[in-house]
């Protein structure tokens, strides 16, 4: 009798939870790029409805990328509407995710992203025209996170065994908002 009062209760308390479900828009794009390594850079957002954007980006490499190195961090809107850090900032190489030396649980993510939605889908090293064509930010991929709006800040650098040559930077505003639901009206 007890057992089934607390899981009668449980799932009451547990049901709003599982109700709303997250959804991650993105909500503007910004890119910067070392033009002496990368040219031609395009990042571009498209609204599909309010709960989803797309995510088009290319550029042309001058050099090839031979070891690529990235830093991700990640920002949280404050009350005074800047951006500071939150919980996340970490490097690794794309090369070693690739060849699946490391398990950093963020390359990972980022990994399955660029695999879906780009032609960055191959060992190292890259060269020629990189491209990523709708892109969207799935609440599969991430962990949760509040409500809010974030910053995720991509930094690329192409490492070798004496120094760090600065490719570019993407940063992603991303919303984390409840599902917002369309509110058809039934023919009476």
């Amino acid at each position: 009798m007890n057992f089934t009062l607390l899981v009668l209760l449980g799932s009451c308390l547990m049901w709003p939870v599982m109700e709303a479900q997250m959804v991650y828009k993105v909500k503007k794009i910004e890119c910067s790029e070392n033009p002496v390594r990368i040219k031609n850079v395009s990042c571009r957002l498209k609204a599909i409805n309010w709960n989803v954007a797309v995510v088009n980006m290319d550029c042309d490499l001058v050099v090839p990328i031979i070891r690529p190195v990235t830093r991700l961090q990640v920002f949280k809107k404050d009350y005074s509407n800047q951006f500071q850090p939150f919980l996340i900032d970490v490097t690794f190489g794309i090369c070693e995710v690739v060849k699946k030396r490391t398990y950093y649980p963020y390359a990972l993510m980022l990994w399955k992203l660029l695999k879906r939605y780009s032609n960055v889908n191959h060992s190292c090293p890259f060269s020629g025209h990189l491209t990523a064509r709708d892109g969207i930010l799935g609440s599969e991929i991430l962990p949760p996170f509040p409500e809010d709006y974030f910053q995720f800040r991509f930094t690329f650098f192409d490492s070798n065994s004496t120094n760090n040559a600065y490719l570019g930077t993407a940063k992603f505003f991303i919303q984390v908002m409840e599902s917002i639901k369309n509110k058809t009206k039934t023919a009476s």
